[in-house]
């Protein structure tokens, strides 16, 4: 670690890193966790530590189909049947 110039680093923090890249990156935690060797999907996700720029770019996916939807001046609901309720 210190050849490397990471006084401050440990291969524990690495493997974090590694999973957060991972899960930006859109991997799925199962990969992820094929990846580092886990058998636990539970022990994949505390590993996986999302930063807000992959967040953002989820929420901004999200939007433009849930935006209309909420600013809609009328929203038609139906029920089981097809019928207007």
């Amino acid at each position: 670690m210190k050849k490397a110039g990471l006084d401050n680093v440990r291969i524990h923090d690495l493997r974090h890193s590694f999973a957060s890249c991972g899960a930006g990156a859109g991997l799925s935690l199962p990969m992820l966790g094929k990846m580092l060797g886990h058998t636990q999907a539970q022990t994949t996700a505390r590993y996986t530590h999302l930063a807000a720029d992959p967040v953002k770019r989820a929420v901004d996916t999200v939007t433009p189909d849930i935006d209309p939807a909420m600013n809609a001046s009328r929203v038609e609901v139906l029920g089981a049947n097809g019928t207007k309720r």
